[in-house]
């Protein structure tokens, strides 16, 4: 008999990333990509490694590497593609090689200093968590009540014990001398602890952005919110926006579940940070609250969001009950935590509208308001004479910096405010050098060229000789030409700051969505701008932009700017509301109930207000 030969296994090429030093060993034909991935760097790609944002440039050092793609053909010139230069999404890896990422991404990881923070206001206490001091009697030859009876005598006759607890619970109570204190949640006994641990109860309120993910933990017993912090989503490997990280999923059945790994990972490793920073103990971590998109709390869940891309954009649940961290397999938190997620509306409006709702009463009043969260998806809230109407838009990620040239987040360097006047005055994060353009500062570029006339109304960037009167001589000279069309120059700096026409474009149809969204909203009810009481702008990048900026690119009505606000990120306080009271998180579950969802991919009025809301009038 013939024995078999034995299988060979694959040689592995080793792969080097400069200037951090790391390497890997992949299989050859791996993507560069997932090669810096396997090696612990993040990398950026708004496209989802389709190679049309040229975010992840990088250059081939040494090696052997895959030849250069088409797409990598529209980002760099013949001379460029000769020194190395490549996109790391579309060279394959084929020996031995090293490569130098020129954007140090691990330096500014993770960089997100505004959604951590939360706009003051008084708090409700109605909580969950129900602690009670016990001192107990034990047991005797005349007294054998058995252990658990004698701990219930003391709760509401409701309470029903976690079967969890009872294989500890002799050892606790006499290690205790049978003085503990009772952790009860949702009429369950959850934990006995020893000794008097009422002063000990908190819980953390979590928002789960497509972009960022925030916390904040909570003394559930004074309402002071002790730490928060935030870190980029490390799911947007896959794409800036949900359809990219949707169409991923569906790339086979382990990809699910990857990218719940993913949103998990940078969950425990925020929550990880706020114990460290405030000193408490995860074993008092009793509940956690949790707001998102609908599509990101599907991934949280491990659940396919497949259907929610395409009509009739149906998802698999709106409303959870109160389930443990252990099945979402969160491992900076005990296992029998317990969380909640707030009720999701319809496909595209999720938890987060429903924190927003939440957070910013606009359900309460007489008046009218509009709430605007805007990010990669656009979701507005309009609030009239008791009624609720909600829809969302496909912004993109154009607001964020995301399908920009030269964008970037709010990261030190990024020029975050523009101003025009004799020539370009702009600051950036940190007082960095400028070597990239943030949401709010391209918002402002984009506003302030408009108004001068450098950009038209059809969003064209218009020649020097084409510029308007008064329009200053050192500005007039910031415009260049390339083969693709005019350009701004916004820093001349080290490599340079660059607006380009493609830019522009990709705001127009950004601003172009949301205003359109809006003006079906006001049409649904009757209204006109002069009609709004109140436009609220929500999110941690929306309230970071400049209202004035905002109605100079057209993005809002008409409306004076004293109606305009901004309220910071209203879901992640929404959140904390409803980690810190029954009641609000009831109440939220009743709000939500009667929005009123107006789908506009289908609306017979969306395009024609689309493409008028294209304009810059």
């Amino acid at each position: 008999m013939k024995a078999n030969a034995p299988t060979e296994i694959p040689e592995k090429a080793r792969v080097t990333f400069q200037p951090s030093g790391k390497e890997t060993r992949v299989l050859e034909h791996t993507l560069i990509s997932d090669a810096a991935l396997d090696a612990g760097l993040r990398i950026e790609s708004v496209c989802g490694g389709k190679g049309t944002c040229g975010k992840c440039c990088a250059r081939i050092v040494q090696g052997e590497v895959s030849e250069a793609t088409s797409a990598e053909e529209k980002f760099f010139t013949p001379e460029e593609l000769n020194q190395g230069m490549c996109l790391l999404c579309q060279r394959r890896i084929l020996g031995d090689a090293v490569v130098s990422i020129d954007r140090d991404f691990e330096a500014t990881r993770d960089y997100a200093p505004d959604k951590g923070a939360l706009p003051e206001a008084s708090l409700e206490l109605d909580s969950h968590v129900a602690k009670t001091y016990l001192e107990l009697d034990p047991p005797t030859i005349k007294d054998q009540q058995p252990d658990l009876e004698r701990v219930l005598n003391f709760l509401p006759d409701q309470v029903a014990p976690d079967p969890e607890i009872l294989s500890a619970l002799p050892h606790r109570l006499r290690k205790s001398d049978y003085l503990v204190t009772s952790v009860v949640i949702n009429g369950r006994l959850m934990a006995i602890e020893k000794g008097n641990t009422l002063k000990q109860c908190y819980g953390i309120a979590v928002d789960v952005g497509t972009t960022t993910v925030a916390a904040y933990l909570v003394d559930l017993g004074t309402s002071e919110i002790l730490a928060s912090g935030s870190l980029g989503n490390r799911q947007d490997r896959y794409g800036a926006d949900v359809i990219s990280r949707i169409s991923h999923t569906q790339n086979g059945p382990e990809k699910l579940g990857h990218m719940k790994e993913l949103v998990v990972q940078t969950i425990d490793e925020i929550v990880g940070n706020l114990l460290e920073i405030s000193g408490v103990d995860s074993r008092n971590i009793y509940i956690v609250s949790i707001v998102g998109n609908t599509v990101m709390s599907h991934f949280l869940m491990g659940v396919s969001a497949e259907h929610i891309a395409s009509a009739p954009f149906v998802p698999v649940f709106s409303r959870l009950p109160i389930l443990t961290v252990e099945s979402l397999g969160l491992k900076s938190l005990t296992p029998q935590t317990r969380f909640f997620l707030l009720p999701n509306i319809a496909g595209y409006v999720g938890a987060d509208t429903a924190g927003m709702i939440l957070s910013t009463k606009i359900y309460e009043g007489s008046g009218t308001r509009l709430a605007i969260d805007i990010g990669t998806n656009g979701e507005m809230v309009l609030a009239l004479k008791g009624r609720l109407l909600t829809c969302s838009t496909a912004a993109g990620p154009a607001f964020e910096g995301g399908s920009i040239s030269q964008g970037m987040r709010a990261e030190p360097g990024a020029i975050y405010a523009v101003r025009l006047d004799g020539d370009v005055l702009l600051k950036s994060v940190d007082n960095q050098p400028p070597k990239g353009v943030c949401g709010s500062g391209f918002v402002d570029v984009i506003s302030e060229m408009v108004r001068l006339g450098i950009i038209n109304r059809m969003g064209r960037i218009v020649a020097p000789s084409d510029c308007p009167d008064g329009v200053p001589p050192l500005v007039k000279r910031r415009i260049t030409q390339n083969g693709t069309g005019n350009r701004f120059v916004l820093s001349n700096k080290d490599h340079g700051v660059i607006l380009t026409q493609k830019d522009v474009s990709e705001l127009q149809l950004a601003k172009g969505a949301i205003r359109a969204g809006i003006e079906i909203l006001m049409e649904e009810v009757g209204l006109s701008a002069g009609d709004l009481d109140q436009v609220l702008l929500a999110g941690a990048f929306g309230s970071g932009l400049r209202a004035g900026s905002l109605k100079g690119i057209g993005l809002l009505p008409n409306v004076p700017l004293d109606r305009i606000s901004s309220v910071g990120n209203a879901a992640g306080k929404g959140a904390v509301m409803a980690l810190l009271s029954r009641k609000q998180k009831a109440l939220a579950e009743k709000v939500t109930k009667v929005c009123e969802h107006v789908e506009l991919s289908t609306h017979k009025r969306f395009s024609e207000k689309f493409a008028r809301a294209l304009l810059f009038d």
